[in-house]
């Protein structure tokens, strides 16, 4: 138990040592940003690129990914439905709402913890869960967010500001490496690459730690509960029933990659379609902050059940 903890201390550190420099104005919210933006563009590419160039697509558990794919779909249709009817909250603001419960933050957090925790069957169905995520739920939300902020779109622009972003170019670029079998291994594109890649979640961390200090103060409110609630318990049960309804996997050893993702907290990706789409980014960091606290607890006690 002591050992689970002190393997995820690091993570912790990180995000406390960002949060403590925005406290104390070295860093603030525009620091934060270009962190981000760093992120957005170059680190998470490289490291898109590293494990798609590289993967094992043969060992992709496909009842793991419909299983995830469902539990997204609904609890994103349920989240969606309860911050604009009960809430009362704008359509664009519960679009993102719906994706802060469907997309964890499984970049900046999870993977890297599920590289100090489970071998490579377990990372390879994160990594393809982090993959569906940046082709499809991505897609998905930034299609209604367009479609509802400027009433009507132009299906071929779309498509081409789709193909520009840069997780899906780094997704397509990684497929073109692995379908013509190029091999990067132990060559200078993989050491840079792999460099890159490192950079995403001590940097990923740093820079949640920095926002969330900016917006510390009355977190707890009936929203910021109600979605944390709905990310860290209501997922994870949803995926287990959805597992055990279609493929007799209502227990976590049968679908554990899933699981794990499932009670990781918040994406942050929710707070840069807050920027674009001029949504009031509040209560979405202090939902963000509160999952991440809480998530140290449900992280840590599926890694216990899981490898025991």
């Amino acid at each position: 138990m002591l050992q689970i903890f002190f393997g995820l201390t690091p993570f912790i550190f990180i995000t406390v040592l960002g949060f403590i420099f925005g406290k104390i104005k070295i860093f603030d919210l525009s620091h934060a940003k270009v962190l981000n933006l760093f992120l957005f563009y170059i680190a998470v590419p490289a490291l898109i690129i590293k494990f798609v160039a590289q993967s094992e697509i043969g060992q992709i558990d496909l009842k793991q990914i419909i299983s995830y794919f469902l539990m997204q779909g609904s609890l994103g249709l349920i989240t969606f439905l309860i911050t604009s009817n009960f809430f009362k909250r704008p359509v664009q603001e519960s679009i993102i709402w719906s994706l802060m419960v469907a997309l964890s933050n499984h970049v900046t957090l999870l993977l890297p913890i599920t590289k100090i925790y489970f071998g490579t069957e377990v990372i390879t169905q994160v990594t393809s869960i982090i993959l569906m995520d940046g082709i499809i739920l991505l897609s998905v939300i930034t299609f209604f967010l367009e479609l509802t902020t400027k009433k009507s779109i132009r299906l071929s622009v779309f498509l081409r500001n789709l193909f520009l972003n840069p997780m899906i170019m780094s997704i397509v670029i990684g497929v073109l490496l692995f379908s013509f079998n190029i091999d990067i291994f132990d060559t200078p594109i993989d050491y840079i690459l792999s460099v890159l890649a490192a950079c995403v979640s001590p940097v990923g961390l740093f820079a949640i730690g920095i926002t969330l200090s900016f917006y510390s103060s009355k977190v707890i409110n009936k929203i910021t509960v109600t979605i944390s609630i709905l990310k860290l318990i209501i997922s994870p049960i949803a995926l287990l029933l959805i597992g055990f309804v279609l493929f007799d996997a209502g227990i976590p050893e049968k679908i554990p990659g899933a699981f794990f993702v499932s009670v990781a907290p918040c994406g942050h990706t929710a707070i840069v379609l807050c920027s674009a789409y001029n949504v009031n980014p509040e209560n979405i960091v202090k939902a963000l902050f509160i999952s991440t606290l809480a998530s140290v607890v449900t992280i840590f006690f599926a890694i216990q059940y899981l490898t025991l």
